[in-house]
């Protein structure tokens, strides 16, 4: 059986490949508040089908029967409007079979894929010479909840839409490791998004960011956000004072001149991408990735790793001498391997925003903790697998593993995560900044109800060796009291940690004392004597987009978030009596998405005639143009261009038609004058603002009622995640570099099943 390692190699180095071109600016993973830009490839030619029913209206009840049907990656180019073909179908003269309820056909390009219910006889299928997949499946009615009590981006898609067919394919290529099928698995995820539309897709982002020239060493990573510790500055960079607590913007302060607020400080409940920017610069994950380079993993948190060859047991090596600061109560926390599975538990335990990355993938509680000793027994076997860097090894002690990592300092315990399958992208999910390791001691020092109980919490759980035992002092939700304590004062071990806020206003990040990795410190560019050339970190806020380039162009930000119809506002634009200017650069595609989400559990966005309707009545070319300026290329679907399964061939290529529309409007059998739309969007970000406008208009013409609001970041967050909205606007960046990272968290309808099997034909 090939390695698991070397198919997460192998999905990265596609991966890389096809999408690496680009740069990035502002931050991370999930929802959005602010956008950038991209180019996505729209092809003309389309793609045949064949024997199957295509469109039903969807429902929002978990049923076993649902509609059906896309992918491959392609190369980038930019573009600044629509293209118009739509999906031709095939004629045969051959009748296509009866299908049995519940039976769902997709044909993508290497592949027909069948999808049905377990025990239901499939009838033959014409294959046209292709693989034939076949998915069966038995929903888990018992731990299926209803879409209404499931949270949006966690236990259900953000458009709280349901449909099994989808969330089989989903869970199907969440288990398949053979990178072809899952291809094409994700290439039909990608056609049924199309056809569905419970979220209208409005376009794949063209790398763009602006700096001012005195700024260097900027890198993109389609993850990560940049660490402020490995940017600098010329040294007569100027000196302005920022107005508050006595901070200047000068050579050895980064400013970011940004919008919006963190949804919380709380890594375990943060599912958005100024949060993970933050946590990115104050915390360590078990790996990470060194500043552009995603194709190889390095050590973090975690000094070394191996798994067994099913790829269901992983163990990471502790890196001792690793400590947290508390600059709330001036404190030091030593971390150690029980640390790392608290945390790790913990954020399965509350089940909050970005849990499902965790629970999805890892029994957090038949994972646990092992003394060096008790691992050295284990690796004797010589059975696990260690891959660093393009090399496989086969260790039979924990000083043979070390080696292989390059690595002969002090350890802190292992921590071994029990998967429920294998799945190739686990590395990167425990590279992402939600999992910074936050030292349990911390919240038992001082959460109210927890304080003087953590010898006690200790062994209880046999230190570590049964997790489950924590759940006596940790309650899911947000009302958890260590959540609520994060929340405030959150604590890190990285290069940075959180010194002071305003909400609204300001956050200070000060450089670590204790940071681990001081040595990079020494080093110039980087730093001198063990201090970084960035002392300070500030992310200063400004919703108003006059305001942000105000402040920019009179040098309180090293860097801004400039709407892109106004870059030439500031391009070139020279600091008086020096030798520095503004500078935008442009590169290729992001991975970043920008797409409008329907609350499908409300009519009239439950009847997928309706929803089709509105996206033909969306305005693209007027919105690339208009809006982004030229810097949004189209996407036709729920998975990006540079992604495993994203295929333009197969798809409809919808363009602006009100004439269609109208059409689709007639045949839903709604009345559009009886309804009243209002569309959200986050507070400060004006290109969104300007889409709900673009909306307003072309919406109301079908004779909805269509009004606008606007909403801070964290409040548009936490009532959409709720279903309290009807629609919205918002933007996605990766978590990690899998298509699963789009197709589960933007449109598994929270399925779960009993039972799931993938057998391949031909």
């Amino acid at each position: 059986m090939a390695s698991r390692g070397g198919l997460i190699a192998a999905a990265i180095i596609i991966i890389i490949i096809i999408a690496g071109v680009a740069y990035y600016y502002t931050s991370k993973s999930k929802p959005s508040a602010t956008s950038t830009t991209t180019t996505a490839p729209p092809t003309t030619s389309s793609a045949s089908m064949t024997t199957t029913p295509t469109t039903t209206s969807a429902t929002s009840t978990p049923s076993t029967s649902t509609p059906t049907s896309t992918t491959s990656p392609a190369k980038t180019t930019t573009t600044t409007s629509r293209t118009t073909t739509t999906t031709k179908t095939t004629t045969t003269t051959a009748k296509p079979p009866v299908l049995p309820k519940g039976v769902h056909v997709i044909e993508v390009s290497k592949a027909v894929i069948v999808v049905a219910p377990k025990g239901v006889e499939i009838p033959k299928i014409n294959t046209h010479g292709k693989k034939l997949i076949i998915i069966k499946y038995q929903v888990d009615t018992k731990k299926t909840k209803p879409p209404e009590k499931c949270v949006g981006f966690s236990s259900i898609d953000p458009a709280f839409y349901r449909n099994v067919t989808i969330d089989a394919l989903i869970m199907a290529g969440r288990q398949e490791t053979n990178p072809q099928i899952r291809e094409a698995i994700y290439e039909a995820v990608y056609k049924l998004s199309n056809e569905e539309v419970p979220i209208l897709w409005l376009g794949q982002y063209i790398f763009v960011r602006t700096e001012w020239s005195w700024l260097h060493g900027r890198y993109y990573n389609p993850v990560l956000a940049e660490r402020f510790d490995l940017l600098w500055e010329d040294k007569n960079a100027p000196n302005i004072d920022l107005g508050f607590g006595g901070y200047k913007n000068n050579a050895t302060t980064f400013v970011d001149i940004t919008i919006g607020w963190p949804q919380t400080f709380d890594p375990a409940a943060n599912y958005e991408t100024f949060g993970w920017a933050i946590f990115h610069n104050i915390g360590d994950t078990l790996v990470t990735y060194w500043k552009a380079d995603t194709e190889h993993y390095i050590p973090d948190a975690a000094v070394a790793w191996v798994h067994d060859k099913a790829g269901t047991t992983w163990y990471f090596v502790i890196r001792g001498g690793m400590k947290a600061y508390d600059p709330w109560h001036n404190k030091v926390y030593d971390i150690n391997a029980t640390d790392v599975l608290f945390t790790i538990w913990r954020i399965a335990r509350l089940g909050l925003d970005p849990s499902w990355m965790i629970t999805q993938f890892i029994d957090v509680n038949a994972s646990k903790v092992l003394s060096e000793q008790e691992f050295n027994k284990i690796l004797a076997s010589g059975n696990l697998v260690a891959e660093y860097k393009g090399k496989v090894a086969h260790p039979k002690s924990l000083d043979e593993l070390l080696k292989f990592f390059g690595y002969n300092g002090k350890t802190a315990g292992v921590v071994m995560l029990k998967l429920y399958k294998p799945y190739a992208a686990i590395l990167s999910i425990l590279a992402d900044p939600f999992t910074m390791v936050i030292p349990m001691k911390y919240l038992f020092d001082n959460v109210k109800d927890l304080k003087g109980k953590y010898a006690e919490a200790l062994k209880e759980s046999n230190y570590g060796k049964n997790p489950s035992a924590w759940a006596k002092y940790v309650k899911p939700g947000e009302q958890d009291p260590t959540h609520l304590f994060l929340n405030k004062y959150p604590i890190g071990t990285g290069p940075y940690y959180v010194a002071d806020y305003k909400q609204d206003s300001y956050i200070v990040l000060k450089y670590n004392p204790y940071y681990w990795n001081r040595t990079l410190w020494y080093k110039a560019p980087y730093g001198s004597n063990g201090v970084p050339s960035h002392k300070i970190a500030i992310y200063l806020i400004a919703n108003d987009a006059v305001t942000r380039i105000q402040l920019y162009k009179s040098g309180k930000g090293d860097v801004a978030a400039i709407p892109l119809d106004r870059l030439k506002d500031v391009k070139g634009y020279k600091y008086p009596g020096k030798n520095f200017e503004i500078k935008v650069e442009k590169g290729g595609l992001t991975l970043d998405i920008v797409y409008i989400v329907l609350n499908t559990l409300k009519p009239p966005f439950n009847n997928k005639l309706v929803r089709q309707a509105l996206m033909y009545a969306v305005p693209f070319e007027q919105i690339d143009q208009t809006v982004y300026s030229g810097y949004l290329a189209p996407l036709y679907g729920v998975i990006p261009a540079g992604l495993l399964g994203h295929n333009d061939n197969i798809v409809i290529h919808y363009k602006f038609d009100l004439d269609k529309a109208m059409e689709l409007i007639k045949k839903s059998g709604i009345d559009p004058t009886k309804y009243s739309i209002e569309i959200w969007y986050n507070q400060g970000n004006t290109q969104r603002e300007q889409i709900a406008t673009l909306l307003q208009q072309t919406w109301g013409q079908l004779g909805f009622q269509v009004s606008v609001k606007s909403l801070s970041w964290p409040t548009l967050l936490s009532k959409t995640e709720k279903g309290d909205f009807q629609v919205y606007i918002i933007g996605w960046a990766p978590d990690y570099l899998d298509p699963d990272d789009y197709a589960g968290p933007l449109l598994w309808g929270g399925t779960y099943f009993s039972y799931l099997s993938v057998t391949v034909q031909g």
